[in-house]
């Protein structure tokens, strides 16, 4: 059996320098992933990226609309300019998120531990991944890609695999399960991804799913993270006909809990 050397998820080895090119771009935008290509998205200067995956139902287009339509018609007095009511409108999207809309699919234990077993495959050969928290109804990670590497095809490639496992397990038929965008933004320097990194790995506090970022089994700050391979693995198209999948038992939606207040 081959030996591998083994990194853990400690929060200090994930804030090691990045691999990749050095280059410089304003901040990133969305990302929906439907036209395969070389970086659609501003490369980071340190080829960090920090992604936000939404499940298809955690938030539908009448609620975005609807938080959008409220804070557009937020008095002038409570709005500053146009940076701020972006501001204002990604609190509410955050709250909106942590009151649990949809089925959550990503709350089921097995679920979650194939999530995030699949986003682990390819660290330490086309990426490093630095900091992810799986909540109930979307995740969220900061990784560091090689030279060359296309950040948006990672995040297609997870988006991919997962789905299809998680129809398998929950034994629906092309299915969404993602939603279609994927919400990508580069790190501009060090200190940007050490901030993104503990926002990752905070928001199961933030969302009142856990009292420290310790105590959330789904993130890279959990008590006892899964040991990450460093030596190279099969890739997630090698392993997409051989993964094993648990079927679980399909379930009603749950009801969302209200949104926090801001």
């Amino acid at each position: 059996m081959q030996n591998s050397s083994q990194t853990p998820t400690s929060t200090s080895s994930l804030h090691r320098p990045p691999p990749g090119p050095q280059s410089r771009n304003p901040q990133g935008v969305p990302n929906t992933g439907s036209k395969p290509g070389p970086f659609q998205i501003p490369p980071s200067p340190i080829s960090t990226y920090w992604s936000t995956l939404r499940l298809a139902d955690a938030l539908t287009q009448d609620l975005i609309d609807r938080v959008r339509l409220e804070v557009g018609a937020a008095p002038s007095d409570q709005v500053v300019d146009d940076s701020d009511r972006r501001r204002k409108m990604a609190r509410r999207i955050e709250a909106e998120l942590f009151a649990g809309h949809g089925d959550c699919w990503l709350g089921d234990e097995e679920i979650a531990r194939m999530v995030q077993a699949a986003i682990q495959v390819d660290h330490g050969r086309r990426y490093t991944l630095r900091a992810w928290s799986i909540l109930p109804n979307h995740m969220q990670v900061v990784f560091a890609v090689a030279s060359g590497v296309d950040p948006s095809a990672v995040i297609r490639d997870w988006k991919t695999f997962t789905e299809r496992q998680a129809n398998l397990a929950t034994g629906r038929e092309d299915c969404p399960f993602w939603e279609r965008a994927s919400y990508i933004r580069p790190c501009m320097d060090d200190a940007d991804a050490i901030r993104r990194i503990k926002g990752v790995e905070f928001r199961p506090v933030n969302a009142q799913l856990c009292r420290r970022p310790s105590d959330w089994p789904w993130s890279s700050a959990a008590k006892s993270p899964p040991t990450l391979l460093t030596s190279p693995q099969p890739s997630i198209s090698e392993r997409q006909a051989a993964a094993p999948s648990v079927r679980i038992a399909s379930r009603p939606a749950q009801p969302a809990r209200p949104a926090r207040p801001l």
